[in-house]
């Protein structure tokens, strides 16, 4: 039987594989750090990071319960924003409104053929510049782009 406990086990293997694979791509990741959509805080574990962590689900590591479309923090605030499997679910202008200006934002989308995922988020983020971009995952793939929060030249 497929419980949730293995459920669990196996998709938290996956996500480490991913980012196992992000690794290359990321900056330093310093200051204030928003992860939105946290999830049960993978992300954290496996790069032994700190961050302020805001998902719907209450049963999640957030330390904030909200919508990433209805962020409850003042503008320009965050260094770096993390929104990894999420971006789907949210328009992304208030990761936008709560990132410093030279931010970094990182997010990722699960890939499905036929479908140009990159296209989605930078239309989503257009008025972020693209530093790098990576395909992650093994069993299962994900676009991550690496982004900084500024005018596009």
């Amino acid at each position: 039987m497929f419980t949730s406990k293995i459920y669990s086990k196996w998709m938290k293997e996956v996500q480490f594989e991913k980012y196992e694979d992000m690794k290359e791509v990321l900056p330093e990741m310093k200051g204030r750090i928003l992860d939105v959509g946290i999830g049960p805080g993978w992300f954290e574990e496996f790069f032994g990071i700190e961050t302020i962590g805001v998902d719907v689900d209450k049963n999640s590591k957030a330390r904030v319960i909200a919508h990433g479309d209805f962020l409850p923090f003042k503008s320009e605030v965050f260094d770096f924003v993390v929104c990894l499997d999420t971006v789907h679910l949210i328009k992304g202008s208030d990761i936008e409104r709560v990132l410093k200006k030279g931010g970094i934002l990182v997010v990722s989308h699960f890939m499905r053929e036929g479908e140009d995922v990159e296209k989605k988020l930078l239309n989503i983020f257009s008025k972020f510049k693209l530093l790098k971009k990576k395909v992650a995952g093994k069993r299962e793939k994900d676009l991550v782009l690496v982004m900084q929060k500024g005018p596009v030249v």
